[in-house]
């Protein structure tokens, strides 16, 4: 009997250390300006300030999360100005610490847009030559403790969005480049959007653990 009972101890210690999350719900957490891959081909990935954008929406979906208390960096602009603190991809330790500590916050959120690229380029379809084409984004974050320097977790998603537009008298609709082909800004903009979710979504489970309507099989 005592050996049942050492082992089922030890099975409920295990099982609570796995289901233990990595940082505590509501930790204090503020997200940096995503940058753009160092090695990325910058014609695909230098529009529409495609690490503005990633930074937005990656701010809106954990804020729907309500896992973490997120700190408005933009509020302190001045403070890290002042000390040339690189906010922007990329993060050093060092430079995380004197973040931390003007923002108030104990985790920093960061990374990078990898990519924006096209696939599946169908050219002059249907009447009116119309173009359609996926495009297609990936978005890689990680999460640090700025006073351990450790890097908690680390995830990478991906968005893809159709494009079409159609050559009409007067114009086209609203385009961008990307590379030599030509996408609506919307399509773009869709494609982050849904690669930055991806980013959050798996980050917040590896922090968190899967929720709970998943560990039931419910959908």
């Amino acid at each position: 009997m005592k050996l049942v009972a050492a082992i089922f101890t030890a099975l409920f210690i295990m099982t609570s250390s796995a289901n233990a999350a990595l940082i505590e719900e509501g930790a204090k957490v503020a997200v940096m300006d995503f940058g753009t891959h160092p090695y990325a081909v910058t014609i695909d990935i230098n529009i529409l300030n495609a690490g503005k954008a990633a930074h937005e929406y990656i701010l809106q979906r954990l804020f729907e999360s309500q896992k973490m208390d997120i700190m408005d960096k933009d509020l302190f602009e001045a403070q890290i100005a002042e000390q040339n603190l690189n906010t922007t991809g990329l993060i050093h330790h060092d430079t995380a610490q004197k973040i931390g500590k003007i923002l108030g916050v104990d985790y920093i959120i960061y990374g990078n847009v990898n990519d924006v690229t096209l696939s599946e380029i169908d050219a002059g379809v249907g009447i009116g030559g119309v173009t359609v084409c996926t495009v297609k984004s990936h978005i890689i974050a990680r999460i640090m403790n700025v006073e351990t320097g450790e890097i908690i977790s680390a995830a990478k998603g991906e968005g893809k969005s159709k494009s079409s537009f159609v050559k009409v008298q007067g114009g086209e609709v609203l385009t961008v480049e990307v590379g030599n082909n030509k996408v609506t800004q919307d399509s773009v903009h869709n494609a982050l959007q849904k690669a930055a979710f991806q980013t959050v979504d798996v980050l917040i489970e590896r922090i968190y653990g899967p929720a709970k309507n998943q560990r039931s099989g419910k959908k």
